[in-house]
């Protein structure tokens, strides 16, 4: 069964989805699929969610210690493994996450894999940049310049 909430921030509304288990999804709010099939009740997961998520808004969080409830390819889940261990306040390239998993000629695979990470901000992918930029976020350009400033980087 899952299970989702709102929470308002001050980049505004985020969804978050979540089973027993823990934490599945995270939608920024110019991203909610009309089609969630979760309950609109919260659960213990879920609370604890938004109060680290409120906690980092407030800067007096700099990671997230919460249960995951990740569905993807073993690749994926290595990928956004590495995301977790990217410091609050720095950034890497592509190509430095792709040596992190020992595959480094994998830097657009792993590009790809970020893009599909179902759980931004608490799986850090805003913290990944292209050597010549920002690269892409699926969650929207304008949500990534937002963590990075947010984060001071």
């Amino acid at each position: 069964m899952n299970f989702q909430t709102t929470a308002n921030t001050k980049m505004g509304k985020l969804v978050i989805v979540a089973s027993d288990k823990g934490v599945k999804e995270l939608f920024f709010e110019n991203r909610i699929p009309k089609n969630i099939t979760a309950k609109k009740k919260e659960n213990e997961v879920l609370k604890e969610a938004t109060k680290q998520l409120e906690e980092y808004f407030k800067g007096k969080r700099k990671s997230f210690n919460l249960p995951l409830d990740l569905k993807g390819t073993m690749f994926q889940k290595q990928v956004w493994q590495a995301l977790r261990k990217i410091k609050f306040g720095t950034t890497i390239s592509y190509k430095e996450q792709a040596k992190m998993i020992n595959k480094p000629k994998a830097y657009r695979a792993v590009g790809t894999a970020n893009g599909k990470n179902p759980i931004p901000i608490i799986i850090p992918c805003h913290r990944v940049v292209s050597s010549n930029g920002l690269g892409g976020f699926s969650g929207g350009m304008h949500n990534k310049v937002f963590l990075l400033d947010h984060e001071q980087i």
